[in-house]
């Protein structure tokens, strides 16, 4: 079997970047109907996948097992504005990041986590973030070993119609 590469993602390779981003929305209407629905012809269109690869402040990074595409990562650089408490402050915000089912516990995500390291270090940025889902066990295990720590906390409560 190729040795796994990670890479920054082609715009010809919507088609495949469209499966694995179709697997992650999958999983999150499964658990969470209530607030993620099947979406109506593609989730991604072609241009914003193509936007996201062209950056500048975005990239996704895929994990190419030799012809086939076994993950990504996107990545998008943001400006967190300043407040009188707070100085602005420009973080790297993994925005998605997804394993095919059968590459899964073979430290693929750890590979697209560390190379986003790389890319949010290239761009000198000293941060990277990302949200994760409560529901979402395995993912915050994953993060967690790769050195992430929780420093915000999200909450919220349905209110019922009167």
């Amino acid at each position: 079997m190729p040795p796994l590469i990670i890479r920054p993602a082609r715009p010809d390779e919507h088609a495949a970047l469209c499966v694995l981003f179709a697997e992650l929305d999958r999983f999150h209407r499964e658990v969470r109907p209530d607030i993620f629905v099947e979406p109506q012809g593609p989730a991604r269109s072609p241009e914003l996948i193509a936007g996201l690869i062209e950056g500048p402040g975005s990239a996704i990074l895929v994990a190419d097992d030799g012809g086939a595409l076994a993950g990504l990562a996107t990545l998008i650089e943001r400006v967190i504005a300043a407040n009188p408490v707070r100085p602005e402050r420009r973080i790297a915000e993994i925005d998605n990041l997804v394993v095919m089912p059968g590459h899964r516990r073979r430290g693929v995500a750890g590979l697209l986590l560390r190379h986003a390291e790389d890319w949010a270090r290239d761009r000198g940025i000293a941060s990277l973030e990302l949200g994760v889902w409560e529901f979402n066990a395995g993912a915050v295990a994953c993060y967690e070993a790769a050195g992430f720590v929780s420093t915000t906390r999200r909450l919220s409560k349905p209110i019922a119609s009167p």
